[in-house]
């Protein structure tokens, strides 16, 4: 897939209207403040994705909302796709038709590598069970739907929980219905994931890498739901389901987020955005676009020849950082504004 034009108004600090980007791999350089991250996280929401901010903190100082376009090639055709941000949420378009953001995930989309990348790693167990539902998200729309279903249910069970558990057996069968067919998904997915993820962890780093899905439910989940309701009527929430459980990320059988240094959990976090990517491409016979965020601060020279590897095998892929690898076309960025090769 190829971004062929991108336009914003009012998002953050960008300051330009229109961006016609080379195609292949390009480098993103400027200085630090200057609209390269913002630039990233425009393209990447506009193409379906999310980041780690409030829809409103993304909004230009004074305005009411951030308009964001995108032209995009793939093998299908061509799309365009239109989203207009808030704090109110995301009203999004696909060839002037209004859509749900979910229907962005039937196109290849994009996928961001970026520093903060590093807390799914190292992070607490919500951030890594967090980017296994995102993920699983983009793949499957059942899954997404039993997701909001669960937690749905979840929200009312825990209301029931907080006030004495009065009827607490329907929402037992909900929590159960939807849950283990959650786990069920997770679990089969990661079969998929998991070879990819080591293979590409072999390319980056010393040591053997894994993921393992340390599940709260062992057996009925209805039966663990039982065992546990003394101690869950006492602290007022469900203690059990796929809510609780954690995607542990292993270096050499230990888990990562105890033990792993930091370099050594950037090279795991890397892997993990890297075997999204291939997973995205294999899935949509396309490769998204990748986007890479402070590429040449956050990344060690074997690690940065890994990436530029990779990239260049891609349609288009954008660097960002302070400077360009060699004889990689590059796009200037200085006060919001972005300058091209050839306009």
């Amino acid at each position: 897939m190829r971004l062929l034009l991108f336009r914003q108004k009012n998002f953050r600090n960008l300051a330009f209207t229109a961006l016609h980007p080379p195609q292949g791999l390009f480098a993103l350089v400027g200085g630090n403040a200057q609209g390269k991250t913002g630039l990233l996280w425009a393209i990447h929401l506009a193409l379906g994705g999310e980041v780690r901010a409030t829809l409103g903190d993304l909004v230009r100082f004074g305005e009411k909302e951030a308009w964001l376009f995108a032209e995009v090639e793939t093998e299908l055709g061509v799309f365009r796709v239109e989203q207009r941000l808030g704090p109110e949420g995301r009203a999004v378009f696909l060839n002037e038709k209004a859509v749900s953001l979910k229907a962005l995930w039937e196109l290849p989309g994009s996928v961001l590598v970026s520093p903060e990348d590093v807390e799914v790693v190292l992070g607490a167990k919500e951030e890594r069970r967090g980017f296994l539902d995102r993920l699983i998200g983009r793949f499957s729309r059942r899954y997404a739907a039993l997701l909001s279903a669960y937690e749905k249910a979840l929200r009312q069970r825990n209301a029931l929980l907080k006030t004495g558990g009065e009827g607490l057996e329907a929402w037992d069968l909900e929590l159960a219905r939807y849950g283990e067919e959650i786990m069920a998904l997770r679990r089969r997915f990661l079969g998929r994931f998991l070879p990819i993820f080591r293979e590409v962890h072999r390319s980056l780093a010393p040591g053997e890498a894994g993921l393992i899905l340390e599940e709260t439910v062992q057996g009925s989940f209805l039966e663990a739901l039982a065992e546990r309701r003394g101690e869950e009527r006492e602290r007022g929430q469900t203690l059990v389901g796929p809510h609780r459980d954690d995607l542990v990320v292993l270096l050499e059988g230990r888990p990562a987020h105890r033990f792993a240094s930091r370099g050594e959990a950037k090279a795991l976090a890397l892997a993990l955005r890297l075997a999204e990517h291939r997973l995205l491409w294999e899935h949509h016979g396309e490769a998204p676009l990748l986007l890479v965020d402070e590429w040449s601060e956050e990344l060690d020279v074997a690690r940065r020849q890994a990436v530029l590897a990779y990239a260049q095998r891609l349609p288009q892929a954008v660097l960002a950082g302070l400077w360009a690898p060699e004889g990689v076309p590059v796009c200037t960025m200085e006060g919001g504004v972005v300058l091209c090769p050839g306009g």
